[in-house]
C-alpha cells in the first residue's frame, strides 16, 4: 500500500508542476490583444473620410501600441511548445497569419488610388513595413 501512496503522491505533484507551467492563458491573451491591435489598424483605414486621412490614423495607432504589442509578443516568444496545448498553438499562428494577410492586403482597395496619389502609395508601405517589423522584432 505504502509504494501506491508514493506512485499517487508523484503523479499528483506531476500534475501540480504541468498545471504551473501551462502558458495557455498568457498565449490567448496575447492572441486576443494581438487580433484587436491589427482590427483596428483596419478599422482605422477603412472608417475614414479618405484614405490618406485613414491611413494616418492607423499609423498613429500602430506608433501609440507597437512598444506594448512587441513586448508582449517577446514575452510569448520564450513560450515552450510543451507549456501550451496544441489548439492553442495553433490559435496563436493563425491569428499571426490571418492579421499579417489582412493589415498587408489593406493596399490592394486603394491601388487606384494609389496610381494617382504616390504620397498614399508610400504611407501604405510605411504603415505596412511598421506593422511588419512590429511583429517581426
Amino acid at each position: 500500500m505504502s509504494s501506491v501512496r508514493r506512485w499517487f503522491a508523484v503523479a499528483v505533484v506531476a500534475a501540480a508542476a504541468t498545471v504551473g507551467c501551462s502558458k495557455d492563458k498568457e498565449v490567448l491573451a496575447f492572441v486576443s490583444d494581438f487580433d484587436a491591435f491589427s482590427n483596428e489598424i483596419v478599422k482605422q483605414v477603412k472608417s475614414a473620410p479618405n484614405a490618406s486621412a485613414g491611413v494616418d490614423a492607423a499609423q498613429k495607432y500602430l506608433d501609440e501600441n507597437k512598444a506594448r504589442v512587441q513586448q508582449k509578443m517577446a514575452a510569448i516568444k520564450d513560450v515552450k511548445n510543451f507549456q501550451i496545448t496544441d489548439e492553442t498553438k495553433k490559435k496563436m499562428e493563425t491569428s499571426i497569419v490571418n492579421n499579417a494577410k489582412t493589415v498587408a492586403s489593406l493596399p490592394i482597395e486603394y491601388v487606384g488610388q494609389m496610381a494617382m496619389d504616390r504620397s498614399l502609395q508610400a504611407k501604405f508601405e510605411k504603415l505596412i513595413n511598421d506593422y511588419r517589423d512590429t511583429i517581426t522584432k
